[in-house]
């Protein structure tokens, strides 16, 4: 026999129409964005004015896009937009072949 509390995570029948939506928005917004699908890459970019973090985590400063682009092309690295909505976009300096395989190989491990 089943016990007479519902479960929580399975409450969504419980709630009248509209009500998950409104779950959904209390919640906040969807985690961190991965650099995956939609990330903007080298000659994609489009700001002009970008704000640089170099490979090493530390922060270079703002400049032109065509600055960015030479410098990550000197070094060997792709230039990456990571937050597309800050006032100027900010971008790093990664191997992005590098990095998707990374990020694969954890996705991989997590679903083990």
């Amino acid at each position: 026999m089943s016990s007479l509390t519902p479960d929580p995570k399975k409450r969504s029948y419980l709630l009248p129409p509209g009500c998950k939506d409104l779950i959904d928005v209390l919640n906040g917004p969807p985690s961190k964005l991965s650099l995956g699908v939609g990330v903007k890459i080298n000659g994609k970019i489009t700001a002009p004015e970008v704000r640089m973090i170099d490979e090493a985590g530390r922060q270079i400063g703002i400049m032109r896009i065509a600055d960015a682009l030479q410098l990550a092309k000197s070094k060997g690295l792709d230039l990456v937009e990571i937050a597309p909505t800050a006032k100027p976009p900010v971008c790093r300096l990664i191997d992005y072949g590098k990095f998707q395989h990374e990020m694969s190989k954890q996705k991989k491990k997590k679903q083990k």
